[in-house]
Parts: C-alpha cells; structure tokens; sequence
C-alpha cells in the first residue's frame, strides 16, 4: 500500500494573530485620541459641566435625586430631570469621589470615556455593514472628531450620551431584525438605559436613526418586514421597562413642576442657530453660539465663525461625503444618505424663523402649540445622525478603494480631514476659558456653608444678590456653590426659576429692586420671615460686571449703614478686598463715579442672621390674616411701609371668591391694595 503526501495548507492563526492585535492597536489608538486631548485640556482646572453637585458633593445628589419633592431648594421645588443623575453620570462621579480621583481628572476621564464610545461605536457599526477596517476606522474618526460635541463639552455633557449611543443603538437593530431573539434587543434597552434618563428630547431625535432602518427593512419583504416587526416589539417592551423610572418622573415634573419648557429657550432662538449649511459641518446649535457681555462662551465658536480655514475644512467632511454618496455603490448607500437628508431635514426645523418653508410653518406651529413640539423644540440635536450619516459613506468610500497604495491614501485623506475640522480644538483645548472654576474652591465659602449649616435646617437661607450665572471672581461655576456646600434649605434667584409660581413671584419682586438699587432694607426681614430665611448669605465675590449685578461696595453699604432692620450684625468671611472687574469690562459709569472712594470694601461671603425667624415648618392665626391685593411686588413694598412684619398669615385677594372675602373681612383681616398686579 502506498501512500501520497499531500501538501499542507499554511496555518491561518499569525493571521488571526496579526488582525487581532491590529483591531486591538485601533481601540488603543482611539484611546489615547479620545483621553489624551481632554487630559491636556485646561489641567487642574474645573470646567461648569452639566450640575456643580457632580463634583462638590455627588453623595448629596444621589441621595436627593430619587425623590420628586425637593425642599432643600427655592422654599421647595419639583425638580426638573434631577431623577436622571441616579444613571449613569451620578453613580460615576460618586464613585470617583470615594476613591479619591481629583475631580478634574474625573471630568476628564468621562468626558473621553463618551468620545471613545462613540469612535468604538461608529467602527463597530460600520463593521457590522461590512465595511472593511480602514474604512471602518477613518468613518468612526469622522464621528468621533465631530465638532457637535463642542457645544456641549464644556457645559452639559450629558446631552453627548445620545451621541455616543446613536452607533451602538442602530448597529443593536440591525443584529435584532437578522438575529432575532431577545439579546439584542436587551442591549438595546440597556443602552437606552444609560444614554437617555436626563433628556428624552435628545434621545428621541437620534431615534432618527433606528427607525429608518426598521423602515427600510419593512420595504425588504414579507419576511423580512415580520422580522423587523418582532423586533419592534421586543425592543420596545424592555425600553419601555427600563426607562419608566425617569418618564414617570418627567411626567410628574410637567404635570406638578413649573413649567420649564416655557421659561428656556424659546423657538426663534433655536431657530437662528439652525441653518443647514451649519447643521451639516455639525454645528447649528444655538447654544454653540450663545455668550455673554466677555463674547463667546465657548471658546471655538470664533473660530468656526470667522476663521476662514477652520470653516473651509469643516466643510470639506460633508462635501466630500456628498462625493461619496454619488461615485461609491454600496448596498448600504441609500440608508446613509437618506440619514444626512432626513437629519437636515428635522435639524433646520422652522428656519428661517420669519420666513419658513411649508414645512417650517407646519413644524413652527407644532412647536408653539403643543408641549410634545415644545419639548422637541431643539431640533438641531439631531446632528448626531447626520454626522453618523456622512462617516458612514466616508467610510464606505475608504473601503471601496482596492488598491493598497491608494486605499492608505484614501484613509489619510478622509481622517486628515476630520482632524483639520477640529482645528480649534487642538489650539485651545476641547474646554472654555470662560466657564470653569479652579478645582479647590476658596477656603472662605467652604468656612461659610459650615457657618449656614450651624443654624440648623428649621429655617433657610436667602443667598444675594441674584445672578443669572454664578460667575465668581474666582472662577464660573454657572451654578451657586453654595447648595451642593450645604444640608440647609436653600433660596436664590437664579435665571431658570424653581419653586412654584408663587415664591418664584415674590423672590423675583425682592430681587428686583435689589438689582435695581431701590431696595427698602426694611422690607428684608420681613420677606425673610415669610420664606422661612434665617440667614441671609450676601455674595460680594461675583463678575457683577458680566451680568450686571449689583456693585458690592453700594449693596454692603445699604444693607450695613445703617444695619437694615431685623438682622443681626453680619459674619464675614475672607479679605476683604476690592472686588475689580475685568479690563474688558471697566464699567466706569455714573454708579461707580458716585461712590465715595472710602466705601469701605466687604468681606467676600457675608452672613446676616435674621432676629425672631420664623420656621419653614410653623402656624399662624388664621383668624386675622392679611389679605392683600396685589402680587409679590404689592408684598415687598407692602412689607417696606411697615404693614407687613412676616410672622402673620398673608392672603392674596386674587386667590378668594367675594363670600371667602366678605367672611374673612368680617372676622377682622386686615386689607391692604397695592398698585402691582391683582
């Protein structure tokens, strides 16, 4: 018998070998693009990102965050969206605080850690398509390295999440329509999970994306339209199951909270943010653009306005995408396309604002006239699915180039491209200058709160002057410091209002005339008392240059020469030292001018306790209240003139029928009429 050897073939496992550690080489690649730039960006210091409670006490917030009755803020509040820091931003930075990692490193980390997401998203999604792995990399570098994270980076990351999941959430889809069974669909729920609690706008605007690909798989034919429908299903029931603990809290707060949807940005604002052209390059959104008294509040917005390279190249990645669209085939062409087109299409919106298409009109009065449109008013976080839409036919252009040489080209080319659009941020950094705050506060707040918390929680405190941004001296944190310092009740005039129309009404009127300098310091303790304040905490450290507050050598001086009636002596806290505003701002005006010189400077936190405070928790007679005709002007004046000392029950006369007035007037209530609005 008589054997043949038969040659044998070469072992494939160095090649598995090699395009395993090439595939792990990408995931460290995007690693170090997406870590590294934060890392560098502004070191040590802190940037106003989504909640200062994050970083000063997260404990505290996930402590309160579960309950949809705050009463530590504005004489009790129904919280907007706080419920959504349980998952997965809260536990994150609680957990960092606990092992000690400082918190601007930790901003950082997780500032990359959803930019890396979204690059091993795009990639793996654009593998799942079949693209090849150039192609798959260079597209997830033009999601990656899009400049819609840039509005939001510095101030309310959280809004990125939608961005970082769009990929996985369409490539979870796709593998459930093939697949089917449950697992996909869970990670699809799961990952809806951790992207969505905080805005469910924003996460149903990249919903965009999902659902043309169920569309295009029910125009594929019976079977495969069955497959999509059993996804459909599955999908929805364990999204909806996992995600009713914040839509039954974003209900209770629309049904029982104030209304924020109203008091935020409105339609025509949006609007102008919202033209294609911008929505295109991955901009478009107001908030980008937005800025104060000192310019642009995010440091690349100049840039990617007036910079004229920086524009060319930004519009280079659509344009070139828009090439890809019309030379490349790809079985997949026509979805990518369509989410570009359908993208634009919902992100334009009602723009042009006076003058919009049929479409704009139809979407305007949307908008205006319901609160679904009003909460899907911001229609340019749609972007995501555009910029996906033009990585995915880059990448697919990258993949069709079979040539070697040129297929390296290709991929220089397209990530070269990305990288020049995002020139403004390898110059300054990926964070802003002008809203962020040092990581270690000033010793004299940290004393301060340890002074409020010494009154004990029975009464509040009223922190002055308001401001429609806590911009300190020292640094801006967008938000008062003071709440996440503190277990005490907490009240101030901020720029969205919290409580209920009521106490946001009389805080507003006090605020007011403190703003305006024609505060009667007579009318404090009593207005105190009726909050339920037993300290009021002044603050002479603000830029009130930026917002135009009140100058503090003038408001220390009305408050102290002579002491207003009903507080005690006040507690300072730190130098005091002359609180000068910016060269850009010198504010040399009529106001500085007429301050003597010797004005002497305050301390920079300031406490005044209030004499015979009055509870939050209390009674009153109810036999012999005030009842006054006006609103919370009527009140503060009223308490001015000495009619009001806050201890009795107060009664509006716009809030009794003709029988309760005549009943209460006949039981001996003392009326008092104003000229504010009754």
């Amino acid at each position: 018998m008589t054997s043949t050897a038969t040659p044998s073939l070469p072992s494939l496992r160095p090649l598995r070998t090699a395009r395993t550690y090439g595939r792990a080489l990408e995931v460290v690649g995007l690693a170090v693009l997406a870590y590294v730039p934060f890392l560098l960006s502004r070191p040590g210091m802190l940037s106003a990102d989504t909640k200062q409670y994050l970083y000063l006490d997260p404990g505290r917030l996930l402590s309160r965050a579960p309950y949809l009755w705050d009463p530590h803020v504005a004489a009790g509040t129904v919280p907007h969206q706080q419920i959504g820091y349980l998952f997965p931003m809260g536990p994150y930075y609680w957990v960092m605080d606990a092992v000690g990692v400082p918190d601007w490193v930790a901003q950082r980390l997780w500032l990359g850690t959803i930019s890396l997401a979204a690059a091993l998203g795009a990639r793996w999604l654009f593998t799942v398509l079949g693209v090849r792995r150039a192609g798959a990399l260079a597209g997830a570098l033009v999601y990656m390295l899009c400049p819609y994270q840039l509005a939001f980076t510095a101030r309310i990351s959280v809004l990125l999440l939608p961005w970082a999941g769009l990929p996985w959430l369409i490539g979870l889809t796709i593998r459930a329509t093939r697949r089917g069974g449950w697992r996909h669909p869970a990670l699809f729920a799961l990952v809806t999970l951790t992207i969505g609690g905080v805005n469910a706008s924003a996460l149903l605007l990249v919903g965009v994306g999902p659902a043309l690909w169920l569309l295009f798989e029910l125009g594929r034919g019976r079977e495969a339209a069955r497959s999509a429908l059993a996804a459909v299903l599955r999908i929805g029931v364990l999204t909806v199951s996992v995600s009713i603990w914040w839509i039954v809290g974003l209900r209770i707060q629309g049904a029982y909270g104030l209304p924020v949807l109203q008091l935020t940005e409105n339609l025509r604002t949006i609007t102008e943010g919202s033209l294609p052209e911008d929505l295109l390059r991955g901009l478009g959104n107001w908030f980008f653009y937005g800025g104060d008294r000192l310019g642009f509040a995010i440091d690349q917005a100049e840039d990617y306005a007036l910079d004229d390279v920086v524009i060319f190249f930004s519009y280079a990645v659509p344009v070139l995408g828009f090439a890809a669209a019309v030379l490349v085939r790809w079985r997949h062409r026509a979805y990518f396309a369509l989410l570009v087109i359908l993208g634009t299409v919902v992100g334009v919106g009602a723009w042009p604002f006076d003058d919009p298409s049929p479409y704009g009109e139809v979407w305007k009065r949307f908008a205006n006239e319901s609160s679904l449109g009003l909460a899907l008013r911001n229609t340019p976080r749609v972007v995501p699915v555009v910029a996906l839409g033009i990585a995915g036919l880059l990448a697919a252009a990258v993949s069709a180039v079979r040539w070697r040489r040129a297929h390296g080209v290709a991929f220089v080319t397209v990530a070269g491209l990305a990288g020049a659009a995002l020139w403004p941020v390898w110059s300054l950094g990926y964070l802003s200058k002008g809203v962020e705050r040092p990581e270690e506060i000033p010793a004299y707040w940290t004393e301060a709160a340890a002074a409020m918390d010494e009154g004990g929680d029975a009464t509040r405190v009223l922190e002055l002057p308001g401001s429609n941004f806590a911009a300190y001296r020292w640094g801006n944190a967008i938000e008062p410091v003071t709440p996440g310092l503190i277990d005490r009740p907490y009240l101030a005039r901020e720029v969205l209002p919290y409580g209920s129309p009521q106490s946001v009404n009389l805080l507003d009127a006090l605020d007011r005339r403190l703003q305006q300098g024609t505060l009667e310091s007579a009318s404090l303790a009593p207005i105190a008392r009726l909050f339920g304040v037993g300290t009021i905490a002044l603050r002479s450290d603000l830029q009130y240059e930026r917002y135009r507050t009140p100058r503090p050598r003038l408001l220390w001086a009305g408050l102290t020469d002579p002491l207003a009636p009903g507080l005690e002596r006040p507690k300072g806290f730190g130098d005091p030292v002359r609180n000068t505003p910016v060269p850009q701002l010198p504010m040399l005006d009529e106001l500085e001018l007429r301050t003597p010189t010797e004005a002497p400077d305050p301390p920079p936190v300031s406490l005044f306790d209030v004499e015979d405070p009055v509870p939050i928790v209390h009674t009153a007679p109810a036999g012999q209240p005030v009842v006054l005709g006006g609103d919370g002007d009527g009140i503060v004046d009223a308490a001015a003139a000495g009619l009001l000392d806050g201890r009795a029950l107060v009664r509006l006369l716009a809030s009794m029928d003709d029988e309760e007035l005549d009943r209460t007037l006949d039981a001996g209530a003392d009326l008092v009429l104003t000229d504010s609005n009754r």
